[in-house]
């Protein structure tokens, strides 16, 4: 029976990471966005199942801040990486995915309304997630109203 659960175990991760590539940079950055994948998978399977549909690629790069690059990439920026939450990563692909499923979609808006919606979206997620940091639901709702 241990090896049964065991087995998987290893296809459940297998899974997860198998539908997105994530780029190796080091620093254990990979297995952040797993850990993340998996929470996202293990709050909210809806949120989980529209990043799984609209990306097929995460990244990463040396800006401020998390963006979309062409129509399924995810580029983590490094200071997103660098807080060290699994949980803001898991935020980050939340919210990100939004960006992409409006551009898959054809769904155009204003940038600050888009904004704001992708907001409203990982702030959904978030508070599904047991003690989550509440630097993470503030600043949703701060960029909800103010976005940059």
């Amino acid at each position: 029976m241990k090896h049964l659960v065991l087995l998987f175990l290893l296809l459940f991760n297998y899974n997860v990471v198998g539908q997105i590539n994530i780029d190796n940079v080091g620093d254990g950055w990979v297995n952040k966005v797993k850990q993340a994948l998996t929470l996202i998978k293990h709050i909210d399977n809806d949120k989980y199942n529209t990043l799984i549909e609209v990306c097929d690629h995460v990244t990463f790069w040396n800006g401020n801040f998390s963006t979309t690059e062409d129509s399924h990439t995810i580029m983590i920026s490094q200071a997103d990486i660098m807080r060290g939450s699994v949980n803001n990563v898991a935020a980050v692909l939340v919210h990100e995915s939004r960006h992409l499923y409006f551009r898959k979609h054809g769904i155009k808006m204003k940038e600050i309304d888009e904004e704001t919606l992708a907001y409203m979206y990982e702030l959904d997620f978030l508070k599904q997630i047991p003690n989550v940091e509440q630097y993470l639901i503030d600043n949703a709702k701060k960029r909800m109203v103010n976005p940059k």
